[in-house]
């Protein structure tokens, strides 16, 4: 059987309109647009769980300090004489680096130093158990502290900035009498 041609139309094509690929290109447009706060939505709840995990890191740090001396770390170690700047040595983030696998880091510690004498590698060192990455991560700017850790001078004024690392952290262990 012969078909017969249809004279002036054209052939029928396999494919999409314009019309049609725009359409599909706005629908998956908005449908990435609808995706992308629930992927922050997931990233920021990862952050915060990670934040809450060092938390836990830092305490069981502490806890274990607490079965080797008896007793939860000092607010700082005692470095010499007891002066101004209350023999400032290391701190309770020092003491427990061996207790959070940065027995590298510690190690660089000279115990018997105040804070203000101990080497750069040491002060600036990072510890990325330390930094809750809802914040910033390890080695984001500032990488090291720009004020406030100044010694106090005989006179009574203060040197200048001794910089080291930064954390997201803190601890209250009490008054400056438990040293």
């Amino acid at each position: 059987m012969v078909r017969p041609q249809l004279v002036g139309r054209r052939p029928a094509r396999a494919g999409f309109t314009l019309v049609e690929l725009l359409v599909v290109i706005a629908v998956i447009g908005i449908l990435i647009g609808l995706l992308m706060p629930a992927v922050q939505k997931a990233r920021e709840a990862a952050n915060r769980i990670s934040c809450a995990n060092n938390l836990k890191q830092i305490s069981l740090a502490m806890h274990h300090y607490h079965l080797d001396f008896g007793k939860l770390p000092p607010r700082a170690r005692l470095a010499g004489s007891a002066d101004a700047n209350n023999g400032a040595g290391a701190t309770w983030a020092v003491l427990i680096m061996p207790y959070l696998e940065q027995d590298n880091l510690y190690k660089q510690w000279d115990l018997s130093r105040r804070y203000y004498d101990q080497n750069d590698a040491a002060r600036r060192g990072f510890v990325r158990i330390y930094f809750c990455p809802t914040r910033r991560s390890a080695g984001s700017s500032p990488e090291a502290s720009t004020s406030g850790d100044q010694s106090v001078l005989a006179d009574g004024s203060l040197a200048s900035n001794v910089a080291g690392a930064l954390g997201d952290y803190a601890v209250n262990l009490g008054t400056m009498s438990y040293m």
